[in-house]
C-alpha cells in the first residue's frame, strides 16, 4: 500500500454541539478513524473548538473587549482540548504534539522551515501533530482567515495527497440543498454560497472553505468537504471513496 500525507480539518461546528459545547462521542470518533488512518500514512489534524472549550469552562460572559475575551477563552479552552485529544489518542497507544501557528510561520522562512522540520520529524517518530491558530496573538495581520486557511498552508507545504474538511454539512449544496458532487480548481464558487452566513460558532463559512479546497486542488491536493459525522469518513475517503463534495486536483 502506497503512504499518503493526509490533512485532516475539523471546525468548530464540526466538533460541537447545538449549545457549543464540545460533542466528545464524535471527537472519540473521528481519533479512533485518525489512529486507524496512522498506521499506515502520514495524518496531521488541524482543529478548532479551543474557544468552545474554554466558553464551557469558563461559563461567563468576559467583561473585556472582543479580542481579550477571545484571548482568554481560547487560552483556557486549548488545555481541555488538547487533554482531551491526548487521553483518547492514548487508548489507541499514540502520542500526539500540540502546534500553534500563526501566519507568519508560513511568511517567514526561517519559521517555514523549522516548522516543516518539527512536522517532518513528528511523522518520522509515529506522533500525531494537531494544528490551531494560535489565539493568543490576536494581532490581525498574524491571524488565518480561520483554520481552512491554515489546513490549506499546511497541505502545500506538506504536498500533501488528501486534505479532509469537516464540517456539519455533508458538502457544497446547489440551491435546493442538493449535494454537488465535483469541482475542478477552474469552476466558479456557486454564487448562492457567496452570500451564505458563516457558520454559527466558527470563523468561516462555506465560501472559506470552497476557495481553499480550490487554491489546495491547484497546487496538487485532492479534498473533500462532507459531514463529521458521516459513518468512518477519515477512513472511506482515504481509502479512495468519493464522499461528500470532492476537488479533484490541477495537476
Amino acid at each position: 500500500m502506497e503512504k499518503k500525507r493526509i490533512i485532516v480539518k475539523v471546525g468548530t461546528n464540526a466538533l460541537t454541539t447545538s449549545e457549543g459545547r464540545l460533542n466528545e462521542p464524535l471527537i472519540e470518533d473521528l481519533v479512533r478513524q485518525i489512529a486507524a488512518v496512522r498506521n499506515g500514512h502520514d495524518v496531521l489534524l488541524v482543529t478548532s473548538g479551543a474557544m468552545g472549550a474554554g466558553r464551557n469552562i469558563i461559563n461567563k460572559e468576559m467583561p473585556y473587549d472582543n479580542v481579550t475575551s477571545r484571548q482568554l477563552y481560547a487560552v483556557v479552552g486549548q488545555v481541555k482540548l488538547m487533554e482531551l485529544y491526548s487521553k483518547l489518542f492514548a487508548n489507541h497507544s499514540r502520542i500526539v504534539a500540540q502546534m500553534l501557528a500563526t501566519r507568519e510561520d508560513f511568511q517567514n522562512r526561517t519559521h517555514f522551515l523549522n516548522t516543516k522540520n518539527c512536522i517532518e520529524s513528528l511523522f518520522r517518530e509515529g506522533i500525531v501533530p494537531i494544528m490551531n491558530e494560535n489565539d493568543f496573538v490576536c494581532v490581525e495581520e498574524l491571524m488565518f482567515t480561520d483554520n481552512d486557511e491554515l489546513s490549506g498552508l499546511i497541505s502545500k507545504m506538506l504536498f500533501a495527497d488528501k486534505l479532509i474538511i469537516l464540517s456539519n454539512v455533508i458538502g457544497v449544496l446547489d440551491e435546493n440543498g442538493g449535494l454537488m458532487p465535483e469541482f475542478t480548481p477552474y469552476d466558479k464558487v456557486p454564487g448562492h454560497i457567496i452570500s451564505a452566513d458563516k457558520s454559527s460558532f466558527g470563523k468561516g463559512g462555506m465560501q472559506t472553505k470552497f476557495k481553499i479546497a480550490q487554491q489546495a486542488a491547484m497546487d496538487g491536493t485532492e479534498v473533500y468537504i462532507t459531514k463529521s459525522d458521516e459513518p468512518n469518513v477519515i477512513v472511506r475517503i482515504t481509502d479512495g471513496e468519493h464522499v461528500g463534495t470532492r476537488f479533484i486536483t490541477g495537476k
